[in-house]
């Protein structure tokens, strides 16, 4: 029996694709689940969306069948569904760094169907058209992505473009309604007739236009403070961030690089849940749990980092635990500014190499959100970063966890 043809491999693939299209989104759906901060229902709230999903991967089925010079940008039906899916993200307060992470997820499930599909092929499978089918799919996921990636950013700057304007208004109204008259006061009030300093007309004088600079002063603080003002409450980039889920799927990326250095993670079971920027968040945390691998003790038996809530606050307050070379106490400041390492010594040792940015980063982030970082360390003994939030954010409960 002959091999398949090049076109037989690629229809091969292709009707594969298109018969698991609905299991495969289902594996998505849960992998998302696992990642979003919402209710299983909310991942995909609406019936449209749950076709949506599945028809998505369809329509990948189909690009596979296509022409080479065909794109699967030209589908106007299926860049629809990717821009609505952005849409929703962003509704649902995600972030950038989110959508992009859920991409990734489906693109790892599409590698692990077309692995097991050539493995099942065997030999049997055609080379060129292998590798063109895992190229097109993903090539399509990149495509898709982009699209809702698109729509993301053109909604948050549409909000922004909104949030601007209204700020603008307030200072041209500030300006115009207020300053004006102002200036009209100030000016009347130095024209005052004062022939004799110590009359009550030159008192009288002197209070007004004491009172109109004032005046003055406190609308040229209103105008800064809308300048200043903070993210509004429905920002994009903040949401509601579990961080057991999160802390989990870093130890996961980093999880080679831990094994390579015989590192164990140990993760609380209760890490709380709060209000942030889940981006911020994870940058956060792979820095310090990058960190903690990276300088770990090789010549202790066992190397642990430990990832622990304290719950003797009402904050949250996080503490990441490594028994690593640890840091001189004489660093504990300048650790935390741009391109400063204090191991530079032991780079061939330890095989470790860098910029001297993470904490940096890891510093500015936690400020970014309103929050702190502090640092001990013994040598020798190892290292405790403490992160801490202004404040939590309870999970509400489910009319199914409410009725149990």
């Amino acid at each position: 029996m002959s091999p398949p043809s090049f076109a037989e491999t690629v229809e091969h693939f292709a009707s594969r694709l298109a018969a698991d299209h609905t299991a495969l989104a289902r594996t998505w759906l849960e992998r998302l689940d696992q990642l979003l901060d919402v209710e299983k229902r909310d991942v995909f709230p609406t019936p449209q969306l749950l076709d949506h999903i599945p028809e998505l991967l369809a329509e990948v089925a189909a690009y596979l069948r296509a022409p080479e010079d065909q794109e699967i940008a030209a589908n106007t039906a299926v860049m629809m569904k990717a821009s609505e899916l952005g849409l929703l993200r962003f509704d649902q307060r995600a972030s950038v760094h989110q959508v992009l992470r859920e991409y990734q997820i489906l693109s790892e499930i599409l590698e692990a169907f077309f692995m097991r599909e050539t493995v099942a092929l065997g030999e049997r499978a055609n080379t060129m058209a292998t590798v063109l089918v895992l190229s097109r799919a993903q090539q399509a996921v990149r495509v898709l992505q982009q699209k809702t990636v698109d729509a993301f950013i053109t909604r948050y700057t549409e909000t922004i473009a909104r949030q601007t304007a209204q700020l603008r208004n307030f200072s041209r109204l500030v300006s115009h309604e207020i300053r004006q008259p102002l200036g009209v006061l100030q000016v009347l009030a130095r024209m005052l007739p004062i022939r004799e300093p110590d009359s009550e007309i030159a008192r009288l004088g002197e209070t007004l236009e004491r009172n109109v600079i004032r005046l003055a002063d406190v609308a040229g603080k209103l105008e800064r403070l809308s300048r200043l003002t903070r993210r509004p409450d429905n920002a994009p980039s903040e949401q509601s961030v579990d961080l057991s889920a999160l802390v989990h799927d870093v130890a996961h990326q980093l999880s080679d690089m831990a094994s390579s250095r015989d590192v164990t993670f140990e993760i609380a079971d209760a890490l709380p849940c709060f209000a942030a920027d889940a981006g911020r968040v994870e940058l956060v945390v792979i820095n310090l749990l990058a960190n903690a691998i990276k300088y770990s003790d090789p010549s202790k038996p066992s190397r642990v980092v430990r990832v622990e809530h304290d719950p003797s606050v009402s904050h949250p307050r996080v503490l990441i635990r490594d028994n690593g070379i640890g840091i001189p106490r004489s660093q504990f400041d300048a650790i935390f500014e741009q391109f400063v390492r204090v191991h530079t010594h032991l780079d061939d040792e330890l095989g470790a190499q860098g910029m001297g940015l993470g904490l940096s980063i890891v510093r500015e982030s936690m400020e970014a959100m309103g929050g702190i970082v502090g640092v001990e360390s013994a040598e020798g003994h190892g290292t405790t970063f403490t992160l801490e939030w202004p404040a939590a954010v309870p999970r509400e409960k489910t009319p199914l966890e409410s009725s149990s």
